[in-house]
């Protein structure tokens, strides 16, 4: 079943009086409780694509569509609610925040949509994220792996149909980078959510269903199970 689909897709940006498209006319859709793993070169539109698909920015053209509604037909109020109910996403960067604990960071997206999780469900979510014993400690005290497993969490506390990671491994050393990804995997098995993850390091991409190469604003290879499809 297609959770999302993309169609001509573009982004355009002005410099002077020079124009030049980040992304140029991209389609493609994704099923429900895939793994996609979306890569290329830095400059290839790789994360410009996930912002769109996320609706964390606006195309020049085409459309996105998630559970066969378009994001970009809604107002600025209804599209932030539809990303709290629908949408998770994973920074490169973190973007926790810094005054709030991990407890905090994790449920903000559940508290800003007047959710109640309960006590079970979030220790259940610490457990799998190996931060028991963490949870009233604060961003700066905890180390770069630790900070992305909370931005997991606070990406999954709401049970979203897709989850989009960029680059979540960008920060992190070998070791903590397999543990991201393995957690994602985690979750994409046992919960049958969707993921569209980026990376520039082909080595993470193994064991995903789907790898979509991107080069110059355009899908130049897509594969699935090692099948190209494109």
């Amino acid at each position: 079943m297609e959770i999302l689909n993309v169609k001509d897709l573009s982004k355009k940006y002005k410099t002077g009086d020079n124009e030049f498209y980040a992304l140029k006319d991209v389609s493609f859709s994704v099923n429900k409780g895939e793994f996609v793993v979306i890569i290329g070169k830095s400059g290839s539109g790789k994360s410009t694509l996930l912002h769109l698909m996320a609706g964390l920015d606006k195309p020049s053209d085409g459309r996105v569509m998630i559970n066969n509604q378009d994001i970009y037909d809604f107002s600025d109020k209804e599209l932030t609610i539809f990303r709290r109910k629908y949408i998770g996403f994973v920074y490169q960067f973190y973007n926790l925040i810094p005054v709030l604990n991990v407890k905090e960071n994790i449920l903000l997206p559940a508290l800003l949509d007047g959710r109640k999780v309960s006590d079970k469900r979030f220790l259940d979510l610490i457990k799998s994220l190996g931060l028991m014993g963490k949870e009233t400690m604060f961003p700066n005290d905890l180390s770069g792996g630790q900070q992305q497993r909370v931005a997991i969490g606070r990406a999954l506390i709401n049970r979203p149909k897709i989850i989009f990671a960029d680059e979540p491994t960008g920060n992190l050393d070998s070791k903590n980078s397999k543990y991201v990804v393995k957690l994602l995997r985690f979750y994409n098995k046992r919960f049958k959510q969707t993921i569209v993850m980026v990376t520039h390091d082909l080595s993470l991409a193994k064991g995903a269903d789907r790898v979509i190469t991107m080069s110059d604003g355009k899908i130049i290879k897509d594969e699935v199970n090692g099948k190209v499809k494109l």
